[in-house]
Formats: structure tokens, C-alpha cells, sequence
């Protein structure tokens, strides 16, 4: 499975060429081995802002067939014992909860921009790789 955080929403939905292309080279990847793309639910709040743009991050939605993933009270608690693991506090929730449902999955890879605090959490996980697209 391939998760995109919010920066990789971004990049499929209005972000820089370059990024763009990045993500999509994943997402290419991960569709010619049957493998799912997803977001976590939570990142839509990292992103969505009740405007006009939102659109374009629904079309990219779309476009790429990105599965919503719902976060529930497993994801939750998860997401906390991984911010206790490394000692960071809410600032860090949304990446938590990607991290969280990543390890739960079984394993997955998550595009972000933000490698160093992903990896971290990632560090407490099993079998999540954090993918740069920056």
C-alpha cells in the first residue's frame, strides 16, 4: 500500500511539476502491482479549507483513485503510543495516525515531504517505509 501525507495530496491535486511527477511515478508503480493508494481521513483536514480549491484536491482524489482510509479507535490509540515512543506531542498527530494505520496494515510505504519526523515514527513501527518526494 502507498499512503500519501498531505504534501503528497497536494502535489497530485496543484503541487510543483516536479513533485507532481514524483508522486505520480509512485502511484504508477504501486497501481502496476495491484497495490492500493490511499490517504488517511485525517489528512483531509491538513488540506481542505472549505474554498474553492478544495476541488482540485477532490479531482485528484479521483483522478488517482486514492482510497480514503477511515481512522478508528485502533488507529487512535496506535497513533498515540507512537507519539509517546518518540516523545513528541499533537503536533505530530496526523502524521501519527498515517504511521499508525501503515503498521496496522502490515506495512506500507508513505510519500511525504516531512522524512524526518515520518521516520521517526516510522522507526517505531514495523514495516513502513518513508518515500521523499521533495
Amino acid at each position: 500500500m502507498l499512503l500519501l501525507d498531505s504534501e503528497a495530496l497536494s502535489a497530485v491535486a496543484h503541487g510543483p511539476a516536479a513533485r507532481r511527477d514524483r508522486v505520480r511515478a509512485l502511484i504508477s508503480v504501486m497501481r502496476k502491482r495491484e497495490l492500493p493508494v490511499c490517504i488517511v481521513a485525517a489528512v483531509l483536514a491538513e488540506v481542505i479549507r472549505g474554498r474553492r480549491e478544495d476541488a482540485a484536491v477532490f479531482a485528484g482524489l479521483r483522478r488517482e483513485r486514492v482510497q480514503v482510509l477511515a481512522v478508528d479507535a485502533r488507529a487512535g490509540v496506535r497513533a498515540g503510543q507512537l507519539l509517546g515512543r518518540i516523545r513528541a506531542g499533537s503536533e505530530l498527530a496526523i502524521d501519527a495516525f498515517s504511521v499508525a494505520v501503515a503498521d496496522l496494515a502490515g506495512g506500507a510505504i508513505i510519500a511525504t515531504v516531512d522524512v524526518s519526523d515520518l521516520r521517526r515514527l516510522a522507526s517505531r513501527a514495523r514495516a513502513v517505509v518513508v518515500a521523499g518526494i521533495g
